[in-house]
């Protein structure tokens, strides 16, 4: 059986979003995250999921992602120890390496590889409840402790494309969200690195859960679907590191590579020219890395990244081009007409 979540950036009303909550929850959903982002209209992460967690009994909550540039990562245990306990013990912490709201912050996301190691290391050993003194090269805490009870086993996963992001998630998280990745060739290059971080560490993939973070659109007309999800597979893919294309970009146009480098060096310039391109970004480009079209096309692509051993899917949502709101156009006829598929 395939457990099913759902990923939105809270930018509705709160009304609007716990309505959505309830609905996820009651359509057989196993998960509810909300991007970590700002500055485009969304909602703090964790007042959404605290509203989340109030109203609804069973479906696990987290954000997805929390990075820790934009959020002190002793802070981020703080919030998600509070969330597990007001859910009861639904939390669940995806971090990754971020960027919303970055330029407007003057942030920069330097080392990220370093960072969630220490991030990672450090909110577990609060979540046990243990007094942490850390020296890192990045973060530093002292004589911190949580002092309230905490879940020590609150899951915390890693949201990656980065080969070595996905091996930190083999060697040292609770599970590795595989971010944009929906077709056998790339899951297969994910799941490797995945093992090659769990085997460092004598860790078996077993031990490390596997999820499929997608982007998803489902339309009768499954080429509209494709057009719903094109922009945010284009940012993706520009923002995926270079040393991943040769793997993830085979079998397209061979200038696929350049292109994708040159739009991500020339700033928002580049990445409006990528969103009107259909040389090199073709719809074949889009569906490999997507699960959108018809509901036909939607099961078939979730059998694909199943048949990898992988048994979760989280489904980010997206109802029109650049639309964040009426997330429930994709979610109802999903779990309608694809979810049936995979009940047993």
């Amino acid at each position: 059986m395939v457990s099913f979540g759902v990923g939105m950036a809270p930018v509705e009303s709160l009304e609007k979003i716990l309505a959505v909550a309830r609905m996820v929850e009651d359509l057989g959903f196993d998960h509810l995250v909300h991007a970590d982002q700002r500055f485009a209209g969304e909602k703090d992460v964790f007042v959404t999921l605290a509203a989340d967690a109030m109203a609804t009994d069973r479906i696990h909550l987290g954000p997805c992602v929390s990075d820790p540039f934009s959020r002190i990562p002793a802070m981020i245990a703080v919030a998600m120890a509070s969330l597990d306990e007001l859910s009861g013990g639904r939390s669940v912490l995806t971090l990754g390496a971020g960027g919303s709201g970055f330029s407007q912050m003057h942030l920069q996301r330097t080392q990220v590889n370093k960072a969630l190691r220490e991030t990672i290391m450090m909110i577990r050993s609060l979540f046990q409840g243990e007094t942490v003194n850390h020296t890192g090269s990045l973060y530093q805490l002292e004589d911190a402790r949580l002092n309230f009870e905490s879940r020590p086993d609150i899951p915390i996963l890693v949201a990656s494309r980065s080969p070595r992001n996905l091996q930190l998630a083999g060697e040292i998280a609770d599970g590795a969200v595989i971010a944009s990745y929906a077709s056998r060739e790339q899951l297969a290059f994910a799941i490797d690195q995945v093992r090659k971080g769990a085997d460092k560490v004598g860790r078996s993939l077993d031990d490390v859960r596997l999820i499929s973070w997608v982007y998803a659109s489902i339309s009768e007309d499954g080429q509209q679907a494709v057009e719903n999800v094109r922009p945010f597979v284009t940012q993706a893919l520009i923002n995926t590191s270079p040393e991943s294309y040769p793997t993830i970009l085979q079998g397209f146009d061979s200038g696929l590579p350049d292109f994708l480098s040159r739009c991500r060096d020339s700033g928002r310039i580049g990445l409006e020219a990528a969103y009107s391109d259909r040389q090199y970004l073709t719809e074949d480009v889009i569906k490999r890395f997507s699960v959108a079209g018809t509901a036909e096309d939607c099961t078939r692509k979730i059998k694909e990244i199943t048949s990898m051993g992988i048994g979760e899917i989280w489904l980010r949502c997206f109802s029109a081009p650049r639309s964040e709101v009426d997330h429930e156009k994709v979610i109802i006829p999903f779990a309608e007409h694809v979810m049936p598929h995979f009940t047993d």
